[in-house]
């Protein structure tokens, strides 16, 4: 990645933060606006998540789902992710197409929703997001396409900005999945399918069970059973490392920057009990209201 690209702005669009993918910071408001009027077919497959939700994970378990067999693609998910793609190269993917995003529900392919193809709507619990997404973006991999001035600092600076929805990638937790509730609640999306990643990491048959069922795809336990194993965190950050050429780089001073831990509960090893009290109180004041709920141990 050139200076010049690491030392330029972060990407805006419609008040919230982008990160710095080559398409964003070259035109954001003509590569949101193709987003927008991307030409979507009946088939497609779109998993919409807020970073470091499951993205990755969810995206080859589906891959393996309409494939019909346990086997790992070379390219990683951004092969298919409307921020980063090409876009008009996307046309000869085959179907039924694997797409996935990040951007807010408002900014999703008017297409998609219009049709009412499939979405895959991933949550995961907005304490290990945090921490996730902290190490995602201090490590040297990630840091160019997000860091901005002093951002993202210490950890305990990092909980203050997210408090504050200072450096809001994607518009901000809160406000991207408060969103998405109001959009189920709405009808705004009718055929939309929604997964926790706790659930995905306590019971991965049952869960790949029900979306196997959810997306029309043959399968039975051997496949399923298959597609849970290959999937397990060790066996694909094993593939991430070993398997994967079409992609970014994973492996940075022996650790794996995409596939850190894939636990539930490690916000237990960085909040102190200040730090997760504020976080509950800021919780409780900006989903008053919402019917939002979220797994913190499994």
């Amino acid at each position: 990645m050139s200076d010049t690209h690491d030392k330029c702005p972060l990407p805006e669009y419609d008040g919230y933060l982008l990160p710095k993918f080559p398409p964003l910071v070259q035109d954001t408001d003509k590569r949101m606006t193709a987003i927008r009027d991307f030409k979507s077919e009946d088939t497609d497959i779109l998993i919409c998540t807020y970073p470091k939700t499951g993205s990755n994970w969810v995206y080859e378990i589906i891959s393996m789902l309409v494939q019909g067999h346990a086997t790992y693609l070379k390219a990683f998910k951004t092969i298919g992710m409307l921020e980063v793609s090409d876009l008009a190269a996307l046309a000869d993917m085959t179907s039924p197409r694997v797409l996935s995003t990040h951007v807010p529900f408002r900014h999703l392919p008017i297409q998609h929703l219009a049709k009412g193809c499939k979405v895959v709507h991933i949550l995961r619990n907005p304490k290990d997001v945090t921490v996730s997404a902290y190490n995602q973006c201090k490590s040297p991999l990630v840091k160019h396409i997000c860091d901005a001035d002093e951002f993202p600092g210490t950890w305990d600076y990092f909980l203050r900005d997210f408090f504050e929805n200072k450096h809001n990638f994607y518009d901000g937790f809160i406000k991207y999945e408060k969103d998405w509730e109001v959009a189920k609640r709405t009808k705004a999306v009718t055929n939309v399918y929604t997964m926790f990643y706790e659930d995905l990491r306590k019971n991965p048959i049952a869960e790949i069970t029900r979306l196997a069922k959810y997306l029309e795809v043959p399968s039975n336990e051997e496949l399923v059973g298959d597609i849970a194993e290959k999937c397990s965190f060790v066996k694909l950050q094993n593939a991430a490392e070993t398997f994967k050429t079409d992609g970014p780089k994973t492996i940075v001073d022996g650790k794996n920057v995409l596939f850190r831990k894939g636990t539930v509960g490690d916000w237990k090893n960085w909040f102190t009990v200040a730090q997760n009290e504020q976080f509950d109180d800021y919780l409780d004041r900006e989903l008053k209201g919402s019917t939002l709920e979220f797994k913190y141990e499994i």
